[in-house]
Order: C-alpha cells, then structure tokens, then sequence
C-alpha cells in the first residue's frame, strides 16, 4: 500500500497546489481520481511515484515512512504514465525503451527481454520494439511509455491521463491491461476526465482545488449531483447517461451497455447542428509523405468546409496530414491549398497534440497576445483580444500573468488554443484539442469551435473523442494507413458505427449507444 498523509504540496514555495490531502492506494484495487483542471491531480499521482516530494505530510509505502527516501524506492513500486508520453521517453528505439526500467533494475539480458517482449504483447505493439521513438504516432508513444511502466512489474500503478491520445479501440485494450493488472493484486490509480473510466473503479476520488472534496462508490457518485459537479463530469454526456440509468435502477456494469446506455443518452444533443454543405475552402490534393522508409501518407486527398471532423486510428497518418494541411511540412508528393492557394506557414492555425510543442513567451497573456502583436494589431489591441481570447476558453485571469510551463496539462491546452485562436486565420486545424480537458472545458471548447466554423472559417479537427465532437460537426473524413477512405456527414456517423468499423476503428460508446437505442428502443 501507498499511502500519503496530511500532505500538502507547493510548487512555488508561496501558493500549495494540494492542501493537507490523506489518500491510500490499496493493492488490487481501482481509483479513479476526478477533478477540474488545476485541482491538482496530477501532483498528486506524481508524489504518489515519489517524483515529487511533499512540501508537508509523510509519504508512506507498506507502513513504512519514505518521505525522504531516494526517489527510486517509490518510482519501482508505483509505476506512472503521464499525460505526455515524450516527457517520459528517453530510448530511440521502441525496445530500449521499455527495457530501460527492467535494465536499471539489475536483471539478467534474458528477463529483461521476457519483460519487454510480455509488456509490448499486453499493450498490442509488438511491432514496434524496432521503431524509432521519434517517428511514431502520439498514441503509440503512449503505448509504449504504458508498456515501459508495466515491464518494471510495479505493485503500483498511476495512469494520468493515459488514454488522451487513444482511439476507442486502443482505450478498450488499456482497459483490458489495467484490469489485468488489478486481477493481479496491482493498485491502479486513474486520473481521468470522462465518465468511461467510471465502471471499472472500486473507488471514485475527487480532487476540487487542491483538497479532498469527495471520496465513495461510483454509484454514489453518480447519485450525487453536487460531487458530480466538483468532479467535472457534470457535462460529461457519458457520464450523465450513466448517471440517469444508476438512478432508475440499472446497476453500473448494466448501465454502461450500449443497448442499456442508449435508452438514457440525450436523444438530441443540444449542441447538435443540420449538416449542411460548406464550400471545400482548405483542400489536400494526393499527398505523400514518409520518414524514412514508413509511408506516413500514401495519396491522401482532404476538403474541408465548415467543421471536419478526420478519424483514424492510431498511427493512420492524421498528424503528417495536419502539418501539410497548415503549410509546416512539405509533402514528397501532393499539394495543400486554401481558397486555390499553396498553403504556406502561419496562413492556416495549427494547433499540436503537445501544447508545450508551441508555447514559448515569459507570460501565458504575451504567448496569446504573439499572434495578434504579429498580424499588426498593436500592444493595447494584441494583449485585449488576448484577454478576450483566454477568457472565451476558461483561462482564468489570475493565470494570465504565470508562466504557461506552470500550469497543468490542460490548463496548457486551453492556453495553446487561444493563442491559435487569437491570430484569427482564415482556416485551423486543430490536433485532438480536447485532450486533457475537463468535461466543462471540452463542451466549451466544442461551442467556440463551432461559433469559428458559422463565422466562415474552415476547421479540421482530429481527434479520438469522436463521440461528442460529432454533435458539433459538419462532417466527418475517415483515414486508413495513410489515405482518407471514406467520407459521411457527422449526422449519420452518429448513428452508424459501421463507419468506424469500415475505416478499423472501435465506434465510441455514445455512437454504439444511439445505434443500439434505435435498432431496439425497448432494450
């Protein structure tokens, strides 16, 4: 068991991100810890690995105070994913990187090679054990940095965030692991944003700034409106369907089954639109592109009008297609064009998958104030719309003044977006922009982009949270190995996970649910 008692932690040595927080992780069991952006949880996980050391409290490991042991006793036995999987990579090949743990632990080259190549099956990505690091998709990274933590074989585990960057299909098999590795004996930790995380939990925590606001059963959190709103799942549209089907009667396993969950899922999401046809305004004509010898893209051909939604697997080539889209990288073959002309850098406003990837000022109100102070717009004028910008996406003004590498993974985001944002383009494309934000803050984010889209601007989003970006889009473009395979429109793809399937995905659990709910409504 690990164990934190009254521990309180400061980054700044002024103001304490957690306040006088007691929390045990028990082997065999699974906690899902909750919480708005900036509650600080991932803190929490990080001094539960002992990569972070309490500024008060103790830190215990099976009753025996570790406080201030050396940081390798916690770190071998509570293994820790993080939000960003390039923050933990340190091997250039995908089987030196998950040996890296096993090799510093003395083993012999034989157990060694038995560990990496069992953690690599668990996670499905034998494949890559003789790729570069460097080369592979965010989601893959993601694996491996999993596969990293699981062949150290800790009796701990802390997930924070380890599924932002999956698809459904890949989310499904992590659960798969993690329930593996609870059945035996391990102690998972989870940190999490969506209600999917809900019915594998023995233990449901909620962080609400810096404090332990909540503790209980899922059930009963689902039962209870106000923990529900200081987890952030209020808005969650998985978890308020789970949450009407737990209060008439349905067990929580029962309630998260399609044919069950589609009965309680909001029949007409109130941000859904009519598809409409929208003018091809930013267009991929036969693109491209490999690194070495891996076709990242084998001919792929995107227009995109209004709010595009493009899907794929892990992997698929979506990001490659991202950068062309935005001028930054420059196919081997194809063109990117918007309103007929070749795309050049800065024409189009790109967004990463790693926020940090594009934040680079003193202040997180100069780094949202760059792209406006750029276009021409002034000092005054830059750092107004800046403001205007930040507080449109929840960045709280007393952040404005902060370093933006101070702030939590999804505080980050939103910062990274409204820098995009303020520079106004004429078209974006946005990389899984609702990866680490709460439940809030990703409806929100959907209602801004949406509001971009009906005021002309043609918007690309990828992502892996297709389930609620579909009530908001237009239409929706599907990738396989390097090329678009099909197009529908976002209408349709929210009842048909035949779509999905076609283009090998796993259709989200809201998708499944409407499908299930019209082909037997009486389920």
């Amino acid at each position: 068991m690990v164990e934190l008692r009254d521990v309180s932690f400061s980054y700044d040595a002024e103001k304490n991100v957690l306040e006088h927080v007691s929390f045990g992780l028990r082997p065999g069991e699974h906690v899902v810890l909750l919480g708005r952006n900036g509650s600080g949880k991932s803190t929490l996980g990080r001094l539960l690995n002992g990569s972070l050391r309490p500024s008060s409290g103790t830190v215990l490991l099976d009753g025996v105070d570790v406080t201030g042991a050396p940081r390798g006793v916690l770190a071998r036995a509570a293994g820790y994913v993080r939000q960003d999987p390039l923050a933990q990579i340190v091997s250039d090949l995908g089987f030196d990187e998950v040996a890296f743990g096993p090799r510093n632990l003395g083993l012999s080259p034989a157990e060694v090679r038995e560990r990496v190549e069992e953690a690599l099956a668990a996670c499905g990505i034998a494949p890559l054990a003789r790729r570069l690091t460097s080369e592979l998709s965010g989601g893959q990274q993601q694996l491996l940095a999993l596969a990293g933590a699981l062949a150290m074989r800790p009796a701990h585990l802390v997930l924070d965030e380890a599924d932002a960057h999956l698809d459904q299909a890949t989310r499904t098999r992590l659960r798969a692991v993690v329930r593996t590795a609870v059945a035996r004996g391990a102690g998972v930790l989870e940190i999490a944003h969506s209600g999917e995380a809900l019915p594998d939990a023995t233990r449901v925590i909620v962080l609400s700034a810096g404090r332990l606001a909540w503790e209980g059963s899922p059930e009963a959190l689902l039962r209870d409106p106000a923990a529900l709103a200081a987890s952030g799942l209020e808005s969650d549209p998985v978890a308020a369907a789970l949450s009407r089907a737990v209060a008439s009667g349905h067990g929580l396993a029962q309630a998260a089954r399609p044919e069950v969950l589609g009965r309680f899922a909001e029949k007409d999401a109130p941000l859904a639109v009519v598809s409409r046809p929208a003018r091809e305004r930013l267009v991929a004509r036969d693109v491209a592109v490999s690194y070495g010898d891996v076709e990242a893209l084998r001919g792929a051909s995107l227009g995109a009008g209004g709010l595009t939604l493009l899907l794929g697997a892990s992997g698929s080539g979506k990001t490659t297609l991202a950068r062309v889209l935005a001028g930054v990288l420059d196919p081997d073959a194809g063109e990117a064009s918007l309103d007929g002309a070749r795309v050049r850098p800065g024409t189009v406003g790109l967004s990463f998958q790693r926020p940090e990837d594009q934040l680079f000022c003193e202040t997180v109100l100069d780094d949202v104030a760059y792209g406006p102070r750029a276009r021409g717009a002034g000092e005054d004028g830059a750092r107004e719309l800046a403001r205007s910008v930040a507080t449109r996406l929840g960045v709280d003004e007393e952040l404005l003044g902060r370093s933006p590498f101070s702030l939590s993974g999804g505080q980050m985001r939103r910062v990274a977006l409204a820098g995009v944002m303020a520079a106004r383009p004429a078209a974006y494309v946005f990389d899984e922009p609702s990866a680490g934000l709460d439940a809030p803050g990703r409806a929100e984010l959907a209602r801004t982009v949406r509001g971009i889209a009906d005021e002309g601007a043609a918007v690309v989003v990828i992502t892996h949270d297709a389930g609620e970006w579909l009530d908001v889009a237009d239409g929706v473009a599907f990738m396989r190995v390097g090329r678009v395979t099909a197009r529908a429109s976002a209408r349709e793809a929210r009842r048909s996970p035949e779509l999905f399937e076609a283009a090998g995905l796993e259709a989200p659990l809201l998708v499944r649910a409407r499908s299930a709910r019209e082909v037997s409504p009486r389920a």
